[in-house]
């Protein structure tokens, strides 16, 4: 309920253009003022909405730095308590504890390119590092110093300071990238729009193909960074790989489908190297 707020939030503003209200709308500050009962609202460069924080410019810069910042302190909280919690119930604790916070309103925030996600990976990549990765190996290497090594090691090089590559754990432990939530919630409120109706305020932005065979498919509007563009191309990306034809098909199998889908979408490519254009299913088919 509160991510459908905020995105209805998010299109009317990019619809209407209300949001950092200024000349270049073709008014001045005095004439583009609002008012509620004839009192005027403060103009701020940002502020909270259910959760999310939203800037003039709506690119959600603030709030990914927000995040970034509360997911430092998660993966702090998940690295006291990790040896203290049984192996069997550290995933969980992961989806509890962290993922929770980077997955709330991320078809909002996350539909940006993937250098301005780049901090908010590398925080994930962390804490995947932190609950599944191998300790013991990564504290042997402090156990001993430098003279108690062979002479040809105790120049401590590069392979030293190498951090365990956490594509392998991701893909062992059936986790998605935050590139790959993005689209797999994306994916799933869509269904909900069209099959649903829910939102009923956000189904008229998107218009079903009247053509035969294509009962599926959006006519996505032209390029631009709105929500109803991203989606609709993601959305046709989707229906093309799963084949998915129709509205009868049970909710619960194609959110199984499309993890399905990210899950061999993940492991293409070097195990130890994520490819931008094999392993991130985000801007998948984006002109």
């Amino acid at each position: 309920w509160y991510q459908r707020r905020v995105r209805e939030a998010v299109v009317s503003t990019q619809s209407t253009g209300s949001s950092g209200i200024n000349a270049e709308y073709g008014c001045t500050e005095a004439e583009c003022s609002l008012q509620i009962n004839g009192i005027p609202l403060l103009k701020v460069e940002e502020t909270k909405f259910l959760g999310v924080t939203m800037d003039a410019n709506l690119n959600f810069n603030s709030h990914r730095t927000k995040l970034i910042k509360k997911l430092a302190i998660k993966s702090g909280i998940l690295c006291r308590i990790k040896d203290n919690i049984p192996e069997q119930l550290q995933k969980d604790l992961y989806h509890t504890l962290f993922e929770s916070h980077l997955t709330y309103g991320i078809s909002v925030w996350g539909g940006v390119s993937n250098h301005k996600l780049d901090q908010i990976f590398k925080m994930q990549k962390r804490c995947i590092r932190i609950l599944f990765g191998n300790k013991e190996a990564y504290l042997d290497k402090f156990k001993t110093c430098a003279r108690a090594r062979p002479y040809h090691e105790q120049t401590l090089g590069q392979e030293f300071f190498k951090k365990e590559h956490t594509k392998p754990l991701f893909i062992k432990n059936n986790l998605m990238t935050v590139h790959n939530l993005y689209f797999y919630h994306c994916c799933n409120e869509i269904l909900k729009i069209l099959k649903h109706r829910t939102p009923i305020s956000l189904f008229p932005l998107f218009e079903i193909s009247q053509r035969p065979g294509k009962e599926t498919f959006l006519i996505h509007p032209d390029p631009s960074d709105c929500y109803a563009y991203r989606a609709s191309v993601i959305w046709n990306y989707a229906r093309l790989r799963l084949q998915f034809t129709d509205f009868s098909k049970p909710f619960s199998s194609f959110k199984s489908a499309i993890k399905k889908l990210i899950a061999n979408t993940q492991q293409l490519g070097e195990a130890e190297h994520w490819n931008d254009a094999l392993n991130y299913l985000n801007h998948c088919g984006k002109t």
